[in-house]
């Protein structure tokens, strides 16, 4: 990886605009906020009780936040990767709230069963409890709808791909890393910006797997011509903005790879207004 002076446009886009306006959740009604660090929350979908990890730094009634959801790999768990990823700190230094899903048990993937996320455009389980999820923070915090993003490690990142395409309703942007696939059955409701990330030494998931879920996205995004800069790959002319960054790591969360997904969400909210959530209160 190079340094930090010749990463810090490693994923700019030409072009890319943060100059929008905050579309506040109905939580922006209460307030001030305490902070979180790290607390465990309990929530109810599909009849099935989930757990995740909560950071928010504190803030005035009234202020949207942006949200960050990260998404651990197989057979690992929230609380590890919240570890390993820094995300915690960045959020308290930046000011956004950060939400790390458990995953369900009893998936199988690489010939064994651990906790994980479904990957396939079929499977709709854990894209309803992602929805629950943000319809329940949007109501208890102050949270900015133009501005939540999702990202995941491995199983995780195949997730937050998923994601891209079924929750294009809600989400601004999304940055799999060393997680993605070509889904070539789904077809998102609108154009949403993605950054991939992802290792030629991986052997876990083959680099083929994350070119091919760039070339689908570049096909789905009516993507222009590619352009090659040292490590990452960017498009001309896309619905929304596509960066693709193969580096020579294996499987791995590079160290890096925080920094660089918070920059190109910040530069990425939503321009479509997002869909209203459900007049349901998930629990």
């Amino acid at each position: 990886m190079r340094d930090d002076s010749q990463r810090s446009d490693a994923t700019a886009v030409p072009g890319a605009s943060h100059e929008r306006e905050p579309l506040a959740s109905a939580g922006c009604g209460s307030g001030p906020f305490t902070a979180a660090h790290g607390d465990v929350q309990r929530l109810t979908s599909d009849g099935e009780e989930r757990t995740y990890i909560l950071d928010a730094p504190a803030s005035p009634a009234g202020r949207p936040l942006p949200i960050v959801l990260s998404f651990h790999g197989f057979r690992d768990d929230a609380a590890n990767h919240r570890r390993y990823t820094g995300w915690a700190p960045l959020s308290e230094r930046e000011g956004f709230v950060t939400l790390y899903p458990q995953g369900h048990d009893g998936v199988r993937l690489l010939g064994t069963i651990g906790r994980g996320w479904d990957m396939r455009s079929q499977e709709t389980r854990d894209v309803e409890f992602v929805r629950a999820l943000l319809t329940r923070v949007e109501r208890e915090r102050c949270i900015d709808r133009r501005r939540i993003f999702a990202t995941g490690m491995s199983n995780g990142g195949f997730f937050a791909n998923l994601l891209g395409c079924k929750l294009a309703d809600r989400l601004a942007a999304i940055a799999p890393v060393a997680g993605a696939m070509s889904l070539a059955a789904c077809a998102p409701g609108q154009p949403i910006p993605v950054l991939l990330i992802f290792g030629r030494a991986d052997d876990v998931v083959p680099p083929s797997l994350m070119r091919g879920a760039r070339d689908w996205w570049a096909e789905i995004d009516h993507c222009g011509a590619r352009s090659d800069d040292r490590e990452c790959a960017r498009y001309a002319s896309c619905a929304a903005d596509l960066v693709s960054c193969e580096g020579p790591q294996a499987h791995v969360w590079p160290p890096d790879a925080t920094e660089r997904i918070w920059r190109f969400f910040q530069t990425h909210p939503r321009s479509a207004l997002p869909e209203p959530p459900s007049t349901t209160p998930p629990r």
